[in-house]
């Protein structure tokens, strides 16, 4: 006859095994709990855990176009700026010319040098892009850009074409004295109107960086939810597993004695 030593003792030793074996993987789980310093959630905790790490995700991503909207603007800014300067050194040269007393050699050059601020013009409005996108050129589109997780969380950057013809100096010419007085009310207007396109890029940029610091605000929300569903309480686990290791010592202990007794048994039918 031959008798195992661990199973001689029917249900009560498989119960002793069985114990053991679920004590082991409870200690290694609270080991891995407090090394990774993530607990082991349950499927509602990790639904929810789910759920509010995707919408982390998406908010990421607003943020991220958000901050590439930031830099057309920047861009666009910065041209209308150096636009304005463009068209205040024109006005200078138109004022300048629109005299009697100026001679046609002045009058030349001084067209000559307005000539080349207007091409300045047109070359600035069309380089004021960021990856092609830009709000400057005439051929210029709105930007719409999501901001948000949701499928209307948009904003519109809107258009501020500065090229010759749509601030209507496409044609100015100060060679004459009345081409000149012309151009000096046209880049009157033109002045006007990139001032105006200066406060709808600065409107745009204040209401994108409101966007990015609510988005900021609750992804930072979202993000400790995340974090307080996934920390572990250290010190009660801590106690769990001082109570299942004694715990695996008394079932350690358990099988040596069945093991013991199982020997016995083995010695009486030998």
């Amino acid at each position: 006859m031959s008798i195992n030593s661990l199973t001689s003792g029917g249900s009560a030793s498989s119960g002793v095994v069985s114990a053991l074996a679920n004590n082991a993987k409870s200690i290694t789980d609270i080991q891995t709990q407090l090394s990774t310093g993530k607990k082991i959630l349950d499927p509602a905790q990790q639904g929810v855990v789910t759920r509010l790490s995707s919408q982390v995700t998406g908010f990421n991503a607003a943020q991220n176009n958000i901050a590439k909207g930031q830099n057309v603007l920047n861009v666009t800014a910065s041209a209308l700026s150096s636009i304005s300067d463009l068209l205040t050194q024109m006005q200078d040269l138109a004022n300048k010319a629109n005299s009697s007393t100026i001679s046609s050699s002045d009058a030349t050059k001084l067209q000559q040098t307005f000539s080349a601020l207007l091409n300045q013009i047109t070359t600035t409005s069309n380089a004021a892009k960021v990856d092609g996108a830009g709000l400057t050129a005439s051929t210029a589109t709105s930007l719409t850009i999501q901001t948000g997780i949701g499928t209307s969380d948009t904003t519109t950057l809107h258009v501020v074409k500065v090229d010759t013809t749509t601030l209507g100096i496409n044609a100015s010419d100060i060679s004459t004295a009345s081409g000149a007085t012309a151009a000096i009310t046209a880049l009157k207007t033109a002045l006007d109107t990139v001032s105006s396109n200066q406060s709808s890029v600065a409107a745009d940029q204040v209401s994108l960086t409101s966007v990015t610091k609510l988005n900021a605000s609750i992804t930072d929300n979202l993000q400790n939810t995340i974090d307080s569903i996934q920390k572990p309480d250290a010190a009660q686990l801590q106690m769990d597993l001082q109570n299942m290791n004694n715990q695996q010592s008394m079932n350690y202990y358990l099988i040596n004695q069945m093991n013991q007794e199982a020997q016995g048994v083995l010695t009486i039918f030998r």
